[in-house]
């Protein structure tokens, strides 16, 4: 026979077999099947590299994606297997792949170690096996259907873990063995990582184990977490906010869910009572209170350093610079660094003087120092535990940077249009929005009136730039009414101006946003899910308004918004609010009033009960 010959029939039995030929195989195979005893695979591999004999090597290749046998025979053919490892050339790929894919997980524990011992040494021996030992033991963590039953609310039980150990110790060997095979560890995680709609399990198990392997390879937690808060994103901008609200309460309006419950007390409501109705957001919230239950474990555990926390929170600080900050209309992954900086204030403070730099920096992107703006602004209305001396120092930086913006452009002829000032706008829109916000605590005593008397409201509200002109109307009539009521600004007189100017614009449609508006986003809006949500709500601030502000008919909670859900939503309190505003004039004009209230926002401030 030529050498020719001898290398196609050779490399014939690295070509899958079809399904026709697989079946004659097992066919055969059932009157005359290969039992290890009989011979060794080191005796079947040499005949294929000494006499070019396919036969018995089909049959045990047959035999082993069969996998017919028992936990006795399993380990003779892993040692077996052990000792011919430096024969299992890239000739015996279709081999080594069926040696790989066996069910181990499920054999006895003695048997589970002669499978890790064979993958350790296949590895040392031939690294061309690498990507593929990794991805077989990487898709274990996809779990199947029938493992459903394992997860409860998202959370793995002790059966399942237990399951998963083997794996891992088998990663954290290989990975003391040879280092380098964590970036293929990696790639691989990227690639199997399950689809987002997948069914909850899936995804929450493979988050689990991603989670689980920062424990023993803490040098590339980041790398772990990149992949995390990639997937997690998926999961948030596919469930928007208005379809959440929309499964849970399709036409009640009146229902209120009590969250002071906790569904593993054995008290609260039944598990149903507790499972997002919408399918992406039972994922997203299970997915969620893992990472949450993650960073309190490294925060408050009794070996946790100080040293170990701040590191934890630089890594999610660059991972949210990274991939929450410049993603558009996220809903809920933005929490995690909500929660994280509650657990000292040293960490709020950083947070917030971090976005703080990036909308004074001119060489970060508008879009991203709007952004940021937003994120400085939400955290200090919403956040319990923001401090009142960081709540001040901010206010003041906002407004001195406010001020110097406005000497800078007073005297020159500037274009005044919204694009060209856009960072200006939404620093405006953050003051206007925290001092609304937090009046009931900038109010309450002369120190705090006094300290809102020296940022200048009025100078603000009634420069050149005029922003109250591009501010969305709830924010806008909300800071009106607490500066009327505390006599810290006039800005009815600039409302009614500024509405009889955009009045003035005839739109094609009812809902089309005007041009000159602000387009923001408040990203700490009421916060959604049911199970994770139980650890924002303590530290979440809802709006209060100050008793000044009640007593004067400012209050800008609308009636219609009395006795609604718990959950304060996005799109129907400005409907709610829209409809006070017309009854106070749009802010700006008479009772009577008969041009209707043309603006529709994707977002809400959150001004109400």
């Amino acid at each position: 026979m030529s050498l020719t010959a001898e290398k196609r029939r050779l490399s014939s039995i690295l070509k899958p077999y079809p399904s026709s030929d697989g079946a004659k195989i097992n066919g055969s195979l059932s009157q005359n099947k290969v039992h290890f005893d009989d011979f060794s695979i080191e005796s079947v591999l040499r005949d294929v590299l000494d006499h070019n004999r396919l036969q018995r090597y089909e049959r045990l290749l047959a035999e082993v994606k069969d996998e017919q046998y028992d936990d006795r025979k399993f380990q003779q053919m892993f040692v077996e297997a052990k000792k011919c490892v430096h024969l299992l050339n890239v000739n015996f790929g279709m081999l080594v792949e069926a040696l790989l894919s066996v069910r181990w997980l499920s054999r006895e524990e003695s048997a589970q170690e002669l499978y890790k011992d064979f993958v350790i040494e296949l590895l040392v021996a031939h690294n061309n096996y690498t990507s593929l030992a990794v991805a077989k033991l990487i898709q274990n963590f996809v779990l199947k259907d029938e493992d459903r039953s394992g997860w409860v609310q998202g959370v793995a039980n002790s059966e399942v873990i237990q399951k998963f150990a083997p794996i891992h110790d088998l990663i954290l060997r290989l990975k003391n063995v040879i280092p380098m095979i964590f970036s293929v560890i990696l790639v691989q995680l990227r690639k199997h990582f399950p689809y987002f709609k997948k069914p909850t399990h899936v995804v929450c198990g493979y988050l689990h184990n991603t989670l689980w392997m920062t424990e023993y390879s803490s040098m590339f937690s980041e790398e772990l977490m990149d992949i995390v808060f990639n997937r997690l994103l998926a999961i948030d901008v596919n469930a928007p906010r208005n379809e959440i609200e929309e499964a849970e309460f399709p036409e009640d309006d009146q229902q209120i869910f009590n969250m002071d419950q906790d569904p593993t007390d054995g008290t609260g409501p039944d598990d149903d009572d507790w499972k997002m109705k919408l399918p992406l957001a039972e994922t997203l919230d299970c997915c969620m209170e893992q990472i949450y239950s993650f960073i309190e474990q490294r925060l408050t555990s009794a070996g946790a350093s100080s040293g170990e926390s701040d590191r934890l929170f630089k890594m999610l600080l660059t991972l949210f610079d990274n991939h929450i900050l410049p993603t558009h209309n996220t809903h809920h992954v933005q929490f995690l660094m909500f929660y994280l900086c509650s657990f000292k204030s040293a960490y709020v403070e950083y947070f917030i003087t971090h976005l703080w730099g990036q909308v004074c920096n001119p060489n970060v992107s508008t879009p991203m120092r709007q952004a940021a703006v937003g994120y400085v602004g939400s955290m200090l209305a919403r956040a319990k535990f923001v401090p009142v001396g960081l709540l001040k120092s901010t206010l003041r930086e906002l407004s001195n940077w406010v001020h110097n913006y406005i000497q800078r452009t007073d005297s020159m002829n500037y274009n005044q249009s919204l694009k060209a000032h856009m960072v200006f706008y939404s620093v405006c829109q953050a003051i206007f929005y925290v001092v609304a916000f937090r009046s009931r605590l900038l109010t309450s005593c002369a120190k705090n009136l006094s300290f809102l008397q020296s940022l200048q409201l009025s100078s603000i509200v009634t420069c050149h730039l005029n922003p109250l002109r591009v501010c969305l109307p709830t924010v806008a009539n909300a800071f009106a009414g607490v500066t009327r009521a505390h006599q810290l600004a006039y800005c009815h007189t600039i409302l009614e101006r500024n509405a009889r100017r955009k009045l003035a614009t005839v739109y094609k449609t009812e809902s089309q946003m005007p041009d000159e508006c602000l387009e923001t986003f408040f990203p700490f809006d009421p916060y959604l899910l049911k199970k994770s949500g139980k650890r924002i709500d303590p530290i979440f601030m809802p709006y209060q308004s100050s008793e000044a502000e009640e007593s004067n008919g400012d209050s800008i909670n609308s009636p219609g918004s009395r006795g609604r859900k718990r959950y304060e939503s996005m799109s129907e309190d400005v409907d709610d609010f829209i409809q006070e505003v017309k009854r106070h004039k749009n802010g700006v004009g008479s009772e009577n009033s008969d041009v209707p209230f043309t603006y529709s926002y994707g977002v809400s401030p959150g001004f109400h009960n």
